[in-house]
C-alpha cells in the first residue's frame, strides 16, 4: 500500500458504526485495533480484553493518550505509513477519538489488501537443467 493514510484523519464519520464506537466506547475500539495490529488478517476482534482495560485504566490517570501515541507510532512502523512520534502525540492528546477512527479504518484497508493478495505475478522463466 502507500505511504499515506487510507483515509484522512477528519473522516471519522464513515463509516457511522466506527464512529460511534470511537466516541462512545473508545476503550473497546483500542482493545479491538491492539489485537488486529497484532494480526492483520484478522477482520473482527474483540473489544473487551486486557488492552480495553488498559486503555481505561490509564484514562483514570489522563495517560491515554500515551498509549494511544505508541500504537498509532507502531501502526505507521507496521505498514510503512509516513509521519513522526511528534505528529502521533499531538494527534493522539487532541483528538483521541478521530486517532481510534482513523487506526480502524486503516486496519480494516490493510486487511483488505493482505486478503486480495498480492495479485498477478508472471510465471518464472522456464529453465533447462545444466548438463
Amino acid at each position: 500500500m502507500s505511504n499515506e493514510w487510507s483515509s484522512p484523519f477528519w473522516d471519522v464519520i464513515e463509516p457511522i458504526e466506527t464512529c460511534l464506537i470511537g466516541w462512545c466506547f473508545p476503550c473497546g475500539l483500542y482493545g479491538r485495533a491492539t489485537e488486529r495490529l497484532r494480526d492483520p488478517t484478522l477482520k473482527d476482534g474483540n473489544y473487551i480484553n486486557s488492552n480495553c482495560c488498559l486503555f481505561v485504566l490509564s484514562s483514570y490517570c489522563g495517560l491515554h493518550w500515551v498509549l494511544l501515541m505508541m500504537k498509532r507510532a507502531e501502526l505507521r512502523e507496521k505498514f510503512g505509513i509516513r509521519g513522526s512520534v511528534g505528529e502521533d502525540c499531538i494527534l493522539s492528546c487532541c483528538c483521541p477519538c478521530c486517532v481510534l477512527v482513523q487506526q480502524e479504518k486503516e486496519l480494516d484497508a490493510q486487511a483488505a489488501f493482505l486478503q486480495a493478495g498480492p495479485g498477478y505475478q508472471a510465471p518464472a522463466a522456464m529453465e533447462y537443467p545444466q548438463k
